[in-house]
């Protein structure tokens, strides 16, 4: 694809956005953007996002599984922005027509404490940089426009992230090995429809805090004091609709809830 076709798509890709049905571009474009496309791509929406005064809140890390990877076409997994306009706090109300295709995984998030400069400074020393760790739910507009998914359009479109819901307490970073056996659920109109421990992603929540931070490294983007990453989920994602009420919840580290109308 033509570089300079680049800034035109990301116009239109953050236009399609904000009228809420994102990836629309997809639809004809998809077969034209290479993987390393598509991530310019997204880079170039969140900057034009930025530029309009929507501050960066962190970054997710996304597609853990090598099953996922391998269906997808992909060596790695990817990377989305998460930004501060879609960052909703505990027992928010989310409105489902301002989503298009509403989905939501439970999962682990940090939130760092200082600059992080290199991921091998991370690796070593994970504490100097993590300032606590949480549940969230992660939101998705869960939706592929081509005729079967792929990871251009994945990553294209923000590896799907439409933001967050966080809770009002954020515990100090356990123990790696008490962080590995932490159980995360997530309750769907009070029935449970997953759980599992954090250690079923290999390595746990900061083995993939480090592997996302790698990521961003190889495109020149650092993660800076008091963002927050999402460390992906050991559990599926859920489609829900107006009316459900989500919970996720973990032992030591807290809960968060949201309701969509």
């Amino acid at each position: 694809m033509d570089k300079t076709d680049i800034p035109r798509l990301a116009q239109r890709q953050l236009a399609d956005y904000d009228a809420h049905h994102p990836g629309l571009v997809f639809e004809q474009d998809a077969g034209l953007l290479s993987i390393a496309d598509a991530y310019t791509l997204q880079i170039e929406v969140a900057q034009l996002r930025q530029a309009r005064g929507e501050e960066l809140a962190g970054y997710k890390i996304g597609c853990l599984s090598p099953a996922v990877r391998l269906q997808l076409g992909l060596d790695e997994a990817v990377f989305g922005h998460v930004h501060a306009t879609e960052v909703y706090s505990d027992r928010t109300t989310l409105d489902a027509a301002t989503f298009d295709g509403l989905a939501i995984e439970g999962e682990f998030a940090v939130r760092l404490s200082a600059d992080i400069p290199d991921p091998a400074s991370l690796e070593q020393a994970p504490r100097e940089f993590v300032e606590s760790v949480f549940p969230v739910i992660e939101l998705h507009n869960y939706v592929f426009r081509g005729s079967s998914p792929t990871a251009p359009e994945l990553i294209g479109n923000n590896a799907l992230n439409a933001g967050a819901v966080i809770g009002n307490v954020e515990p100090a970073l356990l123990e790696p090995d008490q962080l590995l056996a932490e159980t995360i659920s997530v309750r769907i109109n009070d029935e449970l429809v997953g759980a599992a421990d954090a250690g079923a992603i290999s390595g746990g929540p900061l083995a993939s805090l480090v592997h996302l931070v790698k990521r961003l490294h190889s495109f020149g983007i650092h993660p800076r004091k008091g963002q927050i990453l999402l460390t992906g989920s050991p559990l599926p994602l859920f489609p829900v609709r107006a009316g459900d009420h989500i919970q996720v919840q973990c032992p030591n580290l807290g809960s968060v809830e949201t309701r969509v109308k």
